[in-house]
């Protein structure tokens, strides 16, 4: 039997704002232009306890809760964690497939055939965990045999719920929900079915109501009955490879202090390289993220000379960048990628390096390839980032 997760990120434009500005964890927060015809895109929870919801007029919204904190969209943030999130879950299982920019599914069955876990929920609560401690996002996780089932269980606890579902536990559990509830059916079709005097899913799933569903839902009729009795074979399928591997993290305090910060791109470069191997990725443009006190968030990018998942060549890079570009204010926020990355079985060695063409993939290669730069240029001087420190006037890499 498959072993199928929905996993969906709680709130997750507002959770984003949390992500940056820890202080208002806790308070009730709206994603939205500040304009007083502006229309909520996000509200957290605390504010959803009060009766604000995404799209409501913030004009409402402020007449409900003067007090609500607005905070605009961020799609550059948005993107950035959403990669890191399918990341540390595609880290799991290469079975993944994106259902939108904050949720996904994604088939562990393999996990289980070779006993490396025997307890789903056991799983699902450590995916959920490095997804909290790495991004300082909460998720929700259905669990199923099916990709509808698994949907349909990541709604019914939020935040941070685990809910399963199957076979067994379905007729307690999912037909007495409203049809509200059902995944794909919406408003309009709702009303009909309400007006028809079926109001829960086990009015879906019950038989005696099937050429009713057949004259509202024409064809989609059978897959609706089938899915409302627990029944969907559709694989899981992922539409699009990811294109980057990041690690982003808030900072326990903000700070300017060189070395702390030196630190924590060290830590982040690390997760990205392990992330990258294990993936059998690769790419030769590599940014990091510097998000400041006051809320600017710049991104720098380079392009290197190479195609590498090493740490050295990550980690070099990130540091350089960021010495050239951090402005000695307090930071609240960095992040380091490894951007438009390819699988390693379909590199092709058509770009050269002075002439030597040579894919880095063990840390024994890369004191050869710096000994070739080196022996090839008199202005170029490269070293280690073990050894940064010591030499970080003479360090350079050419773009």
């Amino acid at each position: 039997m498959r072993v199928i997760f929905h996993i969906d990120l709680n709130a997750y434009f507002a959770s984003a704002a949390v992500c940056i500005e820890p202080e208002l964890a806790g308070k009730p927060l709206v994603i939205t232009r500040d304009n007083p015809r502006s229309i909520i895109t996000t509200a957290s929870y605390q504010a959803r306890a009060l009766g604000i919801h995404s799209a409501m007029p913030l004009f409402q919204a402020k007449k409900i809760c003067p007090d609500i904190i607005v905070r605009e969209p961020d799609f550059k943030l948005y993107n950035e964690l959403s990669n890191q999130f399918f990341s540390i879950v595609a880290s799991y299982s290469p079975i993944l497939a994106v259902g939108s920019i904050d949720e996904c599914y994604v088939d562990v069955t393999q996990l289980f055939k070779d006993k490396k876990y025997t307890d789903p929920y056991e799983l699902a609560q450590k995916i959920q965990q490095e997804v909290y401690e790495k991004l300082h996002l909460e998720c929700s996780i259905g669990i199923s045999h099916n990709k509808f089932l698994a949907k349909m269980a990541s709604d019914l606890k939020k935040p941070m719920g685990i809910t399963i579902l199957t076979k067994k536990n379905i007729k307690t559990v999912m037909w007495p929900l409203d049809i509200s509830s059902f995944y794909g059916i919406g408003k309009k079709s709702q009303e009909v079915l309400k007006s028809n005097n079926i109001n829960t899913i086990q009015d879906l799933a019950n038989y005696h109501n099937y050429d009713l569903l057949t004259s509202i839902f024409m064809n989609r009729a059978f897959i609706i009955y089938r899915q409302a009795n627990g029944i969907d074979t559709q694989p899981v399928v992922g539409k699009e490879k990811l294109r980057s591997v990041g690690n982003s993290t808030t900072l326990d305090k903000v700070s300017n202090d060189h070395t702390y910060l030196e630190d924590t791109l060290s830590s982040l470069a690390s997760h990205v390289s392990a992330r990258a191997k294990k993936r059998e990725l690769i790419s030769n443009s590599i940014s990091i993220t510097i998000k400041y006190k006051n809320g600017k968030t710049i991104t720098r990018q380079t392009i290197i000379s190479r195609f590498t998942n090493d740490f050295e060549d990550i980690i070099s890079t990130a540091k350089m960048l960021f010495d050239n570009n951090y402005n000695g204010m307090l930071v609240r926020l960095l992040g380091v990628s490894l951007n438009n990355t390819i699988e390693i079985k379909n590199y092709n060695q058509q770009l050269s390096l002075f002439d030597h063409s040579e894919l880095v993939t063990k840390k024994d290669d890369v004191d050869n390839l710096i000994e070739i730069l080196n022996q090839n240029s008199n202005s170029v001087k490269v070293i280690k980032a073990s050894q940064l420190e010591k030499k970080k006037k003479d360090f350079i890499i050419k773009d």
